[in-house]
């Protein structure tokens, strides 16, 4: 694959995964009882402790912003890919798994049940592994680091 075709494929799953994650996060940060609701309800239903539910609602609304931007790209993916995997694999399996008519295929049952959740986790962790590409304000920044780090070693060798 050519560069620029894959800073493009990075670029598009970068803004599509943030684009998904926003109206989820949205609600469960400035909805009903705010994050606070959120992660209360995580806690009391599935065990998973409060601070952590937090840090999922959080990371669905800021996390999303700074991935379509592609700043701390690798960063928001993680936190993402975190959320996802524990939301397809500890939430929505034993949700999916729960009704489960006899005579019916658990594992198409389970795998309709997290689709979105282990798409998302997919995307995420892709992202981890790749950074956000040339496309994104990480390379801005590296960009302009390595334009400060070439002047001040210039500067040193004329001294």
């Amino acid at each position: 694959m050519k560069k620029w075709s894959a800073d493009v494929a990075l670029l598009l799953l970068r803004v599509a995964a943030g684009l998904i994650f926003l109206p989820h996060g949205w609600p469960k940060v400035f909805g009903s009882g705010g994050a606070a609701a959120f992660a209360g309800s995580i806690a009391e239903n599935y065990a998973i402790p409060a601070v952590l539910g937090h840090l999922a609602a959080y990371a669905e609304v800021f996390g999303a912003l700074l991935l379509i931007a592609g700043l701390l790209t690798r960063l928001d993916a993680f936190l993402l890919a975190c959320t996802m995997f524990v939301a397809a694999f500890v939430v929505q399996l034993r949700d999916a798994l729960y009704g489960v008519e006899p005579g019916a295929s658990k594992l198409f049952a389970a795998l309709q049940g997290i689709e979105l959740p282990l798409a998302l986790f997919a995307m995420t962790f892709a992202l981890v592994l790749t950074g956000g590409g040339r496309l994104s304000l990480d390379a801005v920044v590296a960009w302009l680091l390595d334009k400060k780090k070439a002047a001040a070693e210039a500067a040193a060798v004329q001294v």
